[in-house]
């Protein structure tokens, strides 16, 4: 009898114990799952957007880098909120155009971005015949307006652009300093009508205001 009554001593014991370990541990499991999933969650900052857009435009990235820039060592310079000007025009560049397939299409279809067509003159057959001193990043948005997200004059140029993410387009060139040509980003955010301007430490005065377009559009003559 004494025995069956240390047993059931024991286990009740142990039952208790299991579920003090329970209630103790299950907070901080909790604790630690919702860290792990915030962490797993947290969006990338627009820093990490500009430096992802910039290892994705490599050809752009390269091109600079043999010029001496450190392409690792972009900061924030400014940023900006826009008044939208836009109007209605829908994308003139068919798919037999030349300059069709420099265009960029948003990720989840919402329109075309396109940094070219402003600056580059072509000929009736599409080939080039010359640059305007002006470069502008307009959006043919799918709803038919089209909208000019960036414009810049001779001091400077857009010269490739990439899709980072649905809400972030990065538009890479150069302005034109005191020093020297310097190499620049641009991180927009076309719905919330706003933008970021990253730039190096680094001017060069060995540089050509179209070297980069004549390398990037070389198939249109």
């Amino acid at each position: 009898m004494e025995e069956k009554l240390k047993t059931g001593r024991g286990f009740l014991y142990g039952v208790l114990i299991c579920l003090w370990a329970g209630f103790a541990c299950t907070p901080e499991k909790k604790v630690e799952d919702a860290v792990a999933e915030t962490a797993t969650s947290t969006a990338p900052s627009d820093e990490q957007l500009a430096e992802i857009g910039i290892q994705k435009l490599q050809e752009w990235g390269s091109y600079w880098a043999a010029k001496g820039a450190d392409m690792e060592r972009f900061q924030l310079e400014r940023e900006y909120v826009y008044e939208p000007l836009e109007w209605p025009g829908e994308n003139v560049f068919a798919a037999d155009n030349p300059l069709q397939k420099y265009q960029l299409p948003h990720p989840a279809g919402e329109g075309v971005v396109d940094i070219y067509s402003y600056k580059l003159v072509l000929d009736e057959e599409g080939q080039g015949l010359g640059f305007n001193p002006d470069s502008e990043v307009v959006y043919y948005r799918s709803d038919g307006m089209r909208e000019r997200l960036l414009f810049i004059g001779p001091s400077g140029a857009f010269e490739d652009a990439v899709w980072v993410t649905e809400d972030h387009l990065l538009v890479s060139g150069h302005i034109q300093k005191e020093g020297g040509f310097v190499p620049v980003v641009w991180l927009i955010q076309p719905e919330q009508h706003q933008y970021k301007l990253y730039e190096i430490g680094f001017s060069t005065p060995d540089y050509s205001p179209d070297g980069y377009l004549k390398v990037k559009l070389k198939d249109l003559g």
